[in-house]
């Protein structure tokens, strides 16, 4: 049987209990999504201006795995064993581009508006809010099967599916989209990304 405690004994602090049980709570939250973020998706280190000002070079965003990518989505996509995009002895690996159009679409440019014609349809002018200068014209493409045509975002210096020496890529190349909840967090996913990183190396 515990003795009664004196009056003028210090009461049990429930302080370091406390701390505990929350560090534990915290730490399986962390593992879980972090078991559920390599499940369903990967992360993505934004090199380069291209996607401006969706998102910048040094952000790091999420994309879906095995998503099917639609016209307007931010994708993700493999260009390694490209050499169009491995310039001045820099190998890249992927790419951060908006889908444009898909297999069947004719797309083209004129007076720096982007027209798309789906397959049986008309052309009509695409509304792309979030451009970033002028798009630079370019020649009606028709896209074959399993063709995609992709742009950048900051049209003025993105190498995309608008220059001659890249065009229409197979859309096997998706390897992940971007969504939109992805883009809006994106401040919140670098710095907690990089603090994970750091804590990874620590204790490598």
């Amino acid at each position: 049987m515990k003795p009664p405690r004196m009056l003028n004994e210090r009461a049990e602090s429930r302080a370091p209990y406390i701390v505990a049980a929350v560090i534990a709570v915290l730490l399986m939250a962390v593992l879980v999504l972090n078991i559920l973020r390599t499940r369903y998706t990967f992360t993505v280190a934004v090199s380069g201006t291209s996607m401006e000002d969706t998102v910048f070079d040094g952000d790091i965003v999420y994309a879906l795995r095995n998503a099917e990518a639609k016209r307007g989505d931010i994708v993700i996509i493999d260009v390694a064993d490209d050499p169009v995009f491995s310039t001045g002895g820099r190998h890249t690996e992927n790419i951060i581009k908006r889908l444009i159009a898909l297999e069947g679409d004719s797309v083209k440019c004129e007076g720096g508006v982007v027209y798309v014609k789906p397959a049986g349809g008309a052309y009509a002018p695409l509304e792309e809010p979030y451009t970033k200068g002028e798009t630079r014209d370019f020649p009606e493409t028709e896209l074959g099967e399993g063709e995609m045509f992709f742009l950048g975002d900051n049209r003025a210096v993105s190498h995309d599916s608008s220059s001659a020496d890249v065009g229409a890529l197979p859309v096997s190349r998706i390897i992940g989209v971007v969504p939109d909840w992805a883009v809006s967090i994106k401040s919140l996913t670098t710095g907690w990304e990089n603090f994970r990183l750091s804590l990874q190396k620590l204790f490598s």
